[in-house]
């Protein structure tokens, strides 16, 4: 099952939702009560279209009244453009249910291949709306976009062995006991049918915050591209992009640890998380969705398909 977030005595059904309530100071039930309509003390986001992001009126201060206008008519465009991504999401993951059920059916490999090729073009597109509902929320609490290059582990990692063992540890747990052949690879994205292996990297870490009581607040997706967003916008994401092969090992040995997540997306979209690196800069991951199952693999530094690593631990 995917998280739920909890407020008081009310579930936050997304990750996104309950970022947007942190930011609006929400922390009780009585505003939480005014957005459940359904009364079902569940919020999603669609209920957060009416969320008043100014203070109640008997404390606003007269002086601040027309600041936080604007800054309420800011939120609400964001809080509208969200509103359009997850409805377009919503009308294109029912194509997804409708070509995987053709699929199941196919006559041969090429109608089978057929079918893929379009899965995969709307979960593309998917996955590119869902980094567009990130980038919105980033930029409305003013985040600032982070470097590239040599950025080093900014405010989130500090070189934890304990929080680093526990992911590469947890992640390992799971090596052959994931597999799309008997369905349980759904455990790690909340039972739909989808590329999973940024889903399993979600679920491990978040594993591993419940069991060493760290906060990575905001981390987590389905999407790659969202990944390593999280990692840009917290100053801990580390591209080795046109580096020298001298220069891959000598980053990834002096950066990388068991536990951060390495992302590819040259020419391809993966991630995976790191249990070990060599002294020559090669490194070993545990990944989901490879070969369709949770597997180790072992990379070169200068393996071409990655981009960098999330530097978490």
């Amino acid at each position: 099952m995917s998280p739920e977030f909890k407020i008081g005595n009310f579930f936050i059904q997304s990750k996104s939702a309950y970022e947007v309530l942190q930011k609006a100071g929400v922390t009780d039930d009585t505003k939480l009560k005014k957005l459940d309509k359904n009364s079902d003390n569940k919020i999603s986001e669609d209920e957060l279209v009416s969320l008043d992001f100014e203070d109640d009126e008997e404390t606003n201060e007269t002086n601040n009244e027309n600041s936080n206008s604007s800054s309420t008519q800011t939120d609400s465009s964001v809080m509208d453009q969200i509103r359009q991504y997850d409805e377009a999401n919503l009308q294109l993951e029912t194509q997804l249910n409708q070509l995987y059920s053709q699929m199941s059916t196919a006559a041969d490999f090429e109608e089978m291949q057929s079918y893929q090729s379009s899965i995969d073009s709307i979960q593309n597109q998917i996955d590119n709306n869902r980094k567009q509902v990130y980038n919105l929320l980033v930029q409305a609490e003013g985040g600032a976009q982070g470097a590239t290059g040599t950025a080093g582990r900014g405010s989130i990692g500090g070189g934890s062995s304990e929080f680093g063992n526990a992911v590469a540890s947890i992640a390992q747990s799971f090596v052959g006991k994931l597999s799309e052949a008997d369905g349980s690879y759904l455990q790690v994205t909340g039972g739909r049918a989808e590329h999973w292996c940024a889903d399993f990297v979600t679920y491990v870490v978040t594993k591993a915050c419940e069991q060493t009581g760290k906060s990575l607040n905001g981390f987590g997706s389905p999407a790659v591209a969202n990944l390593r967003a999280w990692g840009e916008a917290n100053g801990c994401y580390g591209s080795i992009d046109g580096m020298s092969a001298e220069q891959k090992a000598n980053w990834i040995v002096n950066n990388v640890k068991p536990g951060d997540v390495m992302i590819m997306q040259n020419n391809s979209s993966h991630t995976g998380i790191v249990t070990k690196v060599y002294s020559d800069g090669s490194f070993d991951t545990v990944e989901g969705n490879t070969s369709d199952q949770c597997l180790n693999r072992h990379y070169s530094a200068t393996e071409a398909r990655v981009s960098g690593f999330v530097l978490i631990t």
